[in-house]
């Protein structure tokens, strides 16, 4: 059972995480290469807040859907 629910929120992660490289690629891809190119320490502070708001709303969304699955956390 808890291999299944490992499983099971792992693949609900990787779904979330690919789709979301696929967004950001798209629609944030050429403003954060002008961004790398006109000003490498604002590029970087972009980086960072954009890998924070990453985690937390993979997080909570991961969360919501386990929650919804019945699954148990792996915590």
């Amino acid at each position: 059972m808890l291999i299944r629910n490992f499983a099971i929120e792992v693949l609900i992660y990787a779904v979330l995480v690919v789709s979301y490289f696929f967004v950001v690629l798209r629609f944030l891809g050429e403003p954060l290469k002008k961004l790398f190119t006109d000003n490498l320490t604002l590029y970087a502070f972009a980086a960072l807040v954009l890998i924070v708001v990453q985690g937390a709303v993979l997080e909570l969304i991961t969360s919501f859907l386990v929650g919804r699955l019945g699954l148990e956390r792996l915590e």
